[in-house]
């Protein structure tokens, strides 16, 4: 499903980190009827999901929860790659650079069917064109570029293992940043993640090599 997403990471991670927080604008196009999120002719619609999100939860976790303040704008479904490199010692896990994804508006699918998993929502990338990118300006610093909502740059303040530790990254808690920034987001969590964990070891593999895992997470935006 991801061949098109993990070839060109694998291609752009050299770069992408000391790029400005923007990817190529061919990058996120995938499809004929698709528009780049960085097309010149954008899609300025505002994501306003057409359903009502007030009675969705997150699933259970000890991240803590957003304020009473905050609410709920979006639901994206994320679609890429983790991404790693391995250092001089090979026999180590490599090191942890970012993640490439693409992203999809899984609101309504999700106050449909509440209790919808992250992979049954993958059937939404088949029918619907991506609504932003979700990359890494710089090793620590994760990015969210959605049509109409505009960019966040966040700062990861909390973390928890995920239901399935030996199998999926951990979920997260992220904060926007000012700069960078020119969303009205507050947090993102990142909940049912899916794959995306490093191997041990670089064992077969140079010193400098880019490893990309496979993953799936849901991002729950609030403003």
């Amino acid at each position: 499903m991801y061949t098109s997403i993990i070839l060109t990471a694998a291609a752009l991670l050299p770069t992408v980190f000391a790029a400005p927080p923007r990817l190529p604008t061919h990058f996120f196009k995938r499809c004929a009827n698709e528009t780049s999120i960085n097309s010149t002719t954008p899609d300025t619609a505002p994501v306003i999901p057409s359903c009502d999100l007030s009675g969705l939860s997150q699933p259970t976790s000890t991240l803590t929860p957003p304020g009473a303040d905050l609410q709920l704008m979006l639901v994206a479904l994320g679609q890429g790659t983790q991404n790693y490199t391995c250092g001089a010692n090979l026999t180590a896990a490599p090191t942890a650079i970012g993640a490439v994804a693409q992203l999809f508006d899984a609101s309504c699918a999700l106050t449909n069917d509440p209790t919808a998993s992250t992979k049954a929502l993958g059937s939404i990338e088949e029918s619907a064109k991506s609504i932003g990118a979700h990359f890494f300006v710089d090793n620590t610093t994760p990015d969210f570029d959605i049509a109409g909502l505009g960019n966040t740059q966040a700062k990861k303040v909390e973390d928890c293992n995920a239901p399935s530790p030996t199998a999926d990254v951990k979920w997260l808690r992220l904060e926007a940043q000012a700069q960078g920034s020119t969303s009205q987001v507050k947090q993102i969590y990142r909940l049912n993640t899916v794959g995306g964990l490093a191997p041990g070891n670089c064992e077969g593999r140079a010193a400098g090599d880019v490893v990309t895992v496979e993953y799936e997470a849901q991002y729950w935006i609030y403003a």
